[in-house]
């Protein structure tokens, strides 16, 4: 079952939405973490098993740089979208990659597609001098 929670700049309005098409959805605001640091977002999504939603890059590269195996995170690469046309395409996004969510990805999307990593994120090896 996808279970999301939406990152701060995420309408709140579009959580409500979500759930009620059957995608069960918080918003930060509903957990009192409207001001928390990425960091403590991405712990709580850990926690409680969601999924992070977010306008926020910063999330895929504290996942990268952590080398995290989880939470699941959207990054939507695009201008601020209303409550309807965000809750649409999250919709649309859980619904065409319902499997590799549930699997822990970084998805990125984009006005022109969407992109999937694994997780963790492999990084290079260190240069040898």
């Amino acid at each position: 079952m996808i279970r999301l929670l939406l990152d701060q700049g995420a309408p709140y309005r579009a959580a409500r939405l979500l759930s009620d098409r059957g995608i069960d959805t918080l918003h930060v605001g509903d957990l009192g973490l409207a001001e928390a640091r990425d960091e403590s977002i991405l712990e709580r999504a850990r926690e409680l098993d969601r999924i992070v939603c977010t306008f926020d890059g910063d999330f895929h590269a504290l996942m990268a740089l952590s080398a995290a195996v989880s939470p699941s995170v959207i990054f939507l690469r695009t201008s601020r979208l209303n409550h309807l046309t965000f809750t649409d395409l999250i919709e649309r996004v859980c619904e065409q990659l319902r499997a590799e969510l549930e699997g822990n990805v970084l998805v990125t999307v984009t006005p022109r597609g969407v992109r999937l990593h694994g997780l963790p994120v492999l990084r290079s090896p260190p240069l040898r001098r």
